[in-house]
């Protein structure tokens, strides 16, 4: 009795394990590669003209590298740096132009080749030294913000688009930007093919059923 309950104990270990791993390939991956599924790899980088300056330019942008998302969540644009000025000196902006550029680079571990995304617009305020400012950013409309992705569109639009006060260094002098992604048309993911890890453990599994039955049919006859 005891013999029979280890053998079915073993046998529905062995089947848990080998129906998990059969059909959780994709986690094996990402684990073993590091590879995030179904994000959206990304990178932002930004630049301030110099035109419509009068005084020492404390403005700049932080860009974005490397990163991921849901395709379908906010998308983090960088950020605007405010630097101290000195006591008594004041930086003005005057529709100061400036354009930050987003490219879409991967997505579900696959390599992206799409034209990047420019998002515009222009800065206007007064920087006081040391620590007040008054700068404010205004987004342009965003006439090319879609790209495909996925078997589908993905469109870019800016959160809070009429207005950024940007945030001065007494306050720490970073106000973060940040879109939207607006997807629509994404193909469910493929089926995933197994590892042959994957495949060695669930035939692993299958040969050592097989293994039990031969024994027990094997004792069987013996004690018969």
């Amino acid at each position: 009795m005891r013999m029979t309950r280890g053998w079915t104990g073993l046998r529905l270990a062995a089947i848990a394990l080998g129906l998990l791993a059969w059909n959780n390939p994709r986690a094996q991956a990402d684990a073993t590669t590091g590879t995030a599924s179904n994000l959206l790899e990304y990178s932002v980088a930004g630049q301030i003209d110099k035109s419509g300056i009068t005084g020492s330019n404390v403005i700049s942008y932080v860009p974005v590298q490397n990163a991921m998302i849901d395709p379908t969540s906010n998308l983090p644009l960088g950020a605007f740096q405010v630097a101290p000025l000195p006591v008594g000196q004041t930086t003005t902006y005057n529709n100061t132009p400036f354009s930050l550029t987003i490219d879409p680079t991967g997505f579900n571990g696959t390599t992206l080749n799409q034209t990047p995304l420019t998002v515009t617009g222009e800065l206007n305020g007064t920087v006081n030294g040391p620590y007040q400012s008054s700068v404010q950013v205004t987004f342009d409309p965003i006439t090319q913000g879609s790209f495909a992705l996925a078997g589908g569109t993905s469109t870019l639009s800016v959160l809070q688009n009429d207005h950024h006060l940007l945030v001065p260094s007494s306050a720490g002098g970073i106000t973060t930007v940040e879109g939207q992604l607006a997807s629509t048309g994404l193909s469910p993911d493929a089926a995933p093919v197994p590892e042959p890890s994957t495949i060695a453990l669930f035939l692993s599994t299958v040969g050592g059923l097989g293994l039990r039955r031969y024994v027990m049919t094997r004792r069987q006859r013996v004690a018969a």
